[in-house]
């Protein structure tokens, strides 16, 4: 298993992602970007991009927040994600950095670019694409899901969206709102996936443990049977999709 630091800016702001990949970068290979949540670009983002490479995938971590920062201190957390999450312009213009960062490596194929991404990462993923960038796959996973303010674009990507179905984050009304949305891009080729007992953050192991009270009262809880299905399905998506 081989790890690499990329360094990668906007304007004058360092961004630090990591590539993890087993085998060679010597020929034309896909490569899945992985954004985080809003804990940061922290080992939770690493092990799954390691479980990617073990099913022959080359994942980039991106990072949002900059400088590779993450944090299991929830207020600390949220003092980073809420003045992200309220500009969706500094969401697409740092996605885009991310997808143009990797599309520069020599050996990837660009036309097997994928992206995958929890609750912000979410909706860094769909970000891309609402911009009209075109993805060959995107992934969300108790991604943030409502419409940005900004011009959605017609949308290429075939998408997997993974739900919690108990997410207070993403109540009904949202689901009919994202479906309205792909109907009005042209985007017809998208799966929306409810996981029934689970709510936000539910694939991550250590949800709960941050500050259990707060995140309790945010609906976040981990569900083991939602977050290993999610991985496969995850699996079964990329490679349909990135013909690996």
């Amino acid at each position: 298993m081989q790890h690499t630091s990329i360094d990668y800016f906007v304007g004058s702001d360092r961004f630090v992602g990591e590539l993890v990949y087993t085998g060679e970068l010597n020929k034309s290979r896909p490569i899945v970007i992985i954004f985080h949540a809003m804990e940061g670009r922290g080992q939770f983002c690493v092990d799954y991009a390691k479980r990617l490479a073990e099913n022959g995938f080359v994942a980039f971590v991106a990072d949002i927040y900059g400088e590779g920062k993450s944090t299991h201190d929830f207020a600390k957390a949220r003092s980073w994600l809420i003045p992200v999450i309220s500009s969706r312009a500094i969401i697409r213009e740092r996605s885009l950095a991310a997808l143009n960062t990797v599309s520069n490596f020599t050996w990837v194929n660009k036309d097997k670019i994928g992206a995958l991404g929890f609750c912000l990462g979410g909706m860094c993923v769909l970000e891309i694409c609402r911009s009209g960038a075109t993805l060959k796959a995107g992934i969300t996973i108790h991604g943030v899901l409502k419409k940005s303010e900004l011009e959605t674009r017609n949308i290429g990507t075939k998408l997997l969206i993974q739900n919690g179905y108990m997410d207070p984050s993403c109540p009904p009304a949202f689901i009919e709102e994202f479906a309205k949305e792909m109907n009005d891009a042209g985007n017809h080729d998208w799966v929306f996936v409810n996981f029934g007992n689970a709510k936000h953050s539910f694939s991550d192991p250590l949800t709960g443990t941050f500050d259990p009270e707060s995140e309790k009262q945010f609906g976040r809880e981990y569900n083991e049977l939602a977050a290993n299905r999610s991985f496969r399905y995850s699996i079964d998506f990329l490679k349909e999709m990135l013909d690996l």
